[in-house]
């Protein structure tokens, strides 16, 4: 009778690990040597007796002191409310863009992913005005700083915060004795995730040299209000950008980024207030 000892055991395992690692080798070399990236496909509809020229905004669902934890969420928001675009909100848990991100939308049977590409969409098909070229190229220029540098250090401080982890665990389905349990685990996963999907996007920084890097872009952010708005009476695209970035981060649970906010730019505060006043009076609740 053939007998497996227990060091036959452990030098097959051994083996099936090897040749399991090999495998994934292999396949990274082939997966980036000899295969063209390809965007991902675009899912089916899913709001098939959509209403012509009425946009729906899928996104997070709402949270109890802030319309959307999301700063993307909330800055396509209010880009549709600034614009008078009308729409339909449609807070999803699972649902994710071709990008798989949220929020993406459906206009016309078109499934459109990103904020960026969403408001390049809405601002073509619903005739949005450009500012003069010199203010379009500023209003260009300080989305892209919010949306791609201050975010990168906005989300590091909203997810340090317990209130993070409450909002995020609200949207999950189960029992909350489960959410208790996995919290912490859940938390340095996150966080884990968010050190290096920031690291990569925008750098590795102590806390001290992060705060820098926040106060400088608040300067310019500060610096480039011009009137009721940041150029003038009227909110502009790059008005929605700011205060998705700024009021997901200020008004939800307290953080330092809010501590920042309050000690050195009061001018910026005053400013989502009025934005507040202006689009979200009725369900915006500070």
């Amino acid at each position: 009778m053939f007998h497996i000892s227990g060091a036959m055991i452990l030098e097959i395992i051994a083996i099936i690990i090897i040749v399991l690692y090999l495998l994934k080798i292999l396949f990274w070399i082939f997966s980036t040597f000899f295969t063209t990236p390809k965007v991902p496909s675009t899912p089916k509809i899913h709001k098939t007796d959509f209403q012509k020229d009425v946009v729906y905004l899928y996104q997070f669902p709402r949270i109890n002191t802030v319309p959307n934890l999301s700063s993307y969420c909330l800055k396509i928001e209010t880009f549709l409310r600034a614009f008078k675009i009308p729409h339909e909100i449609i807070e999803t848990p699972s649902l994710r863009s071709r990008n798989g991100t949220l929020p993406f939308i459906e206009l016309n049977g078109e499934h459109i992913p990103d904020s960026d590409l969403i408001e390049t969409k809405l601002r073509e098909h619903f005739h949005v005005p450009n500012l003069e070229p010199e203010l379009e190229a500023h209003a260009t220029a300080i989305s892209r700083l919010v949306d791609n540098h201050l975010l990168g250090i906005i989300v590091k401080y909203k997810a340090s915060e317990e209130g993070w982890y409450d909002a995020l665990l609200r949207g999950v389905p189960g029992p909350n004795f489960l959410k208790t349990i996995l919290r912490p685990i859940i938390k340095k996963l996150f966080m884990k995730k968010v050190h290096e999907r920031v690291g990569l996007s925008i750098g590795s920084f102590t806390e001290e040299e992060a705060e820098l890097l926040c106060h400088k872009d608040l300067v310019a952010v500060q610096n480039s209000i011009r009137g009721k708005f940041l150029f003038g009476d009227k909110i502009t695209s790059a008005d929605c950008a700011v205060f998705g970035e700024v009021a997901s981060a200020y008004y939800p649970f307290p953080n330092k980024f809010q501590k920042i906010i309050d000690s050195h730019y009061s001018k910026i505060r005053e400013y989502c207030d009025r934005i507040i006043a202006e689009l979200w009076a009725d369900d915006f609740t500070k």
